[in-house]
């Protein structure tokens, strides 16, 4: 049996009434008639393929004709857009053969069903690339995928969200997912970094203690603001010690109503109990963090540093994980939030206030050891360029910031190069410098 008549439809508009829409990607060019009960012609180099184009089929199902050979290996790729929910998701199947885009919702109890088409379409030889935003729940559904496909993408959602203003002004999951696929394949989709299982346990941890913290710095908060209601002077920093708890309960005695001594005991009593969480949390850290030689051999580095200990040292490591992504100290610097807003028009540019981007918690805390190194009695090379900055008539507050960044650009260096600080001035090192 003949083959029957095969045309190229990509250089007509029309094909017998019918309107054709230019299909998506950039690989061979492929048409469609915009009616989907037609089938799909595609020429492709000397292959010729026909595809069903319902939304219920297989993508990806063709046959070469008979007397057709394919001469030139096209690679076989799926890109898969999924706009996630707790109780649904929406997924986009491009195929980077044909440049066919088909979309299907599933319901969060059809995620085998899911599974079971993306391994069908690496049963027929596609390599299946997955992107997903990084949205709370994401994780669960990311390892049940992953032994389905050949690589998983998280897509930056504060980035993306300028991206669908362009495409779509009002919400839509078929819109959002397709719009994920397709940026995808043509390698313009912002995304973020994968952390690995022990990270991600690491980056937890230091979520739990931040949390008791910030907890604890509330109640210290409420607590002051009552003890000077009544004559009662305290620092905050000595509402965290067992003496200022005494002698505070002490004074709250004399000065304070019967009616109120128990309200400020039960805070006292809950600072001390979060105190003793917070106490806990470091320690579970810590002894994590000893079982694993390369975490441990890192803190050590970070904590040669002057300024910097545990904490600090802990924090910049589940932040920034695995330092091979980054370029330089800069980048660091910039992922942290650290530098400066730039405003240029023409020849005019103009620094403004950091950006305050990324982990603002590792920020603060980095904030505080540049203040702690500062204070240091040791010389440094951060020091002295916090008093360079200052002596040109820089802002204290400004310089801080400037020393903070170099304090980053530092910690980044001791990780690249495995070797303790050193601070040797005439040699001007990038240990010293920064890097």
């Amino acid at each position: 049996m003949s083959p029957p008549e095969i045309r190229d439809y990509s250089k007509e508009a029309t094909f017998k009434g019918r309107r054709l829409d230019f299909s998506l990607g950039n690989k061979p060019r492929a048409w469609r008639l915009a009616d989907a009960s037609c089938r799909l012609i595609i020429v492709a180099g000397s292959a010729v393929l026909e595809y069903g184009n319902s939304p219920e089929a297989e993508v990806a199902k063709h046959k070469t004709y008979q007397g057709v050979e394919m001469k030139e290996k096209v690679e076989k790729t799926l890109y898969v857009g999924v706009d996630y929910h707790k109780n649904s998701f929406t997924a986009a199947y491009l195929d980077c053969l044909t440049g066919i885009l088909n979309t299907k919702k599933y319901e969060a109890e059809e995620l085998e069903k899911f599974k079971n088409h993306l391994t069908t379409f690496r049963k027929k030889g596609y390599s299946v690339k997955v992107a997903v935003e990084t949205l709370t729940g994401v994780t669960f559904f990311t390892e049940e995928i992953r032994n389905c496909v050949d690589e998983i993408t998280y897509v930056n959602t504060n980035k993306f969200k300028n991206i669908l203003k362009g495409v779509n002004s009002a919400k839509n999951d078929r819109i959002d997912a397709e719009t994920i696929a397709i940026y995808y394949e043509m390698g313009l989709l912002p995304t973020v970094y994968v952390p690995t299982r022990k990270e991600k346990e690491l980056r937890i941890k230091m979520k739990e203690r931040d949390s008791f913290v910030d907890m604890r710095k509330g109640v210290i908060n409420r607590l002051h603001s009552l003890l000077l209601e009544y004559g009662i002077k305290t620092n905050k920093r000595e509402l965290t010690t067992k003496k200022g708890m005494e002698r505070i309960k002490e004074e709250t005695k004399k000065k304070v109503p019967p009616s109120l001594r128990e309200t400020i005991w039960r805070q006292i009593e809950t600072i001390e109990y979060l105190t003793d969480k917070i106490r806990e949390t470091e320690e579970d850290i810590k002894s994590f963090i000893g079982e694993d030689e390369e975490l441990k051999g890192k803190v050590e580095l970070l904590k040669s540093i002057p300024g910097v200990g545990d904490i600090v040292a802990i924090a910049f490591i589940s932040a920034v994980c695995n330092e091979e992504r980054f370029e330089n100290g800069d980048k660091v610097a910039a992922y942290f939030g650290l530098v400066p807003r730039v405003n240029s028009s023409g020849n005019e540019v103009r620094n403004g206030r950091i950006t305050k981007k990324g982990d603002s918690r590792t920020r603060n805390k980095i904030i505080q050891a540049t203040r702690a190194l500062l204070n240091s009695k040791l010389d440094n090379s951060v020091k002295r360029f916090y008093e360079g900055l200052v002596k040109k008539g820089l802002e204290k507050k400004k310089a801080l910031i400037a020393a903070a960044r170099k304090l980053v650009k530092v910690m980044f260096a001791v990780l690249r190069e495995r070797r303790q600080f050193m601070d040797f001035v005439e040699n001007k090192c990038n240990l010293c410098v920064g890097g």
